[in-house]
């Protein structure tokens, strides 16, 4: 008994520890000036000249998120990225998730501009759309597979830019360069799919 009741409060301290160091990581995030002025602008503004190749560092930043916010504020572009991953999954924690995308994205992650331009969407809804539709092409053409997906999928609907069919089936190309079995790609496929049939029933 005397094990077990030893091992519940290890597992429970173990549990308080990580959410503490988890909690001041989010207040380090809402202390620097920095990431305020990056979640002000449009990705747009600061988008990296060059798309650096991505690294999951996922399970590193849920084991040690205080180090890895350490390497991101170090310019460490991966880790901001990962680091945002974590938090937005266990948290569910928006400004310090899209803070973390913003910073990844000005430190070269391209998909963390697009992870930015759809945060933007989803909190502030059409009056962000402008901006989102601009970072989302320019993540396509850096071959950003939700990027593409993205744009993709607003010139298939026509919200936001002119509807274009053609134009939409060559973007969601794109998003299967890397492989099939991307995510981005399978959701491609099907915006495809669904385009090529209301091109089939006009015909």
């Amino acid at each position: 008994m005397k094990f077990i009741i030893l091992f519940l409060f290890l597992v429970f301290s173990t549990n308080v520890s990580a959410e503490s160091v988890l909690i001041d990581v989010l207040n380090k995030i809402e202390s620097k000036e920095s990431y305020t002025k990056l979640m002000e602008k449009c990705p747009t503004d600061y988008f990296p000249k060059s798309n650096l190749p991505y690294k999951n560092y996922i399970d590193d930043c849920s084991i040690n998120p205080s180090s890895c916010l350490e390497r991101c504020d170090k310019g460490d572009g991966n880790y901001c990225s990962s680091l945002a991953n974590v938090i937005q999954n266990k948290l569910q924690s928006s400004y310090h998730s899209e803070a973390l995308f913003s910073k990844s994205c000005q430190l070269g992650i391209v998909s963390g501009c697009t992870n930015r331009a759809s945060g933007l969407i989803s909190h502030n809804g059409d009056s962000s759309l402008e901006c989102a539709l601009k970072t989302f092409k320019l993540a396509c053409s850096d071959k950003d597979e939700w990027g593409c997906t993205m744009y993709g999928a607003y010139l298939a609907q026509g919200k936001g830019v002119e509807r274009n069919f053609i134009r939409a089936l060559e973007v969601l190309k794109v998003s299967c360069e890397s492989g099939i079995g991307h995510p981005a790609c399978q959701h491609a496929k099907n915006i495809s799919s669904q385009i090529q049939a209301v091109i089939n029933k006009d015909q």
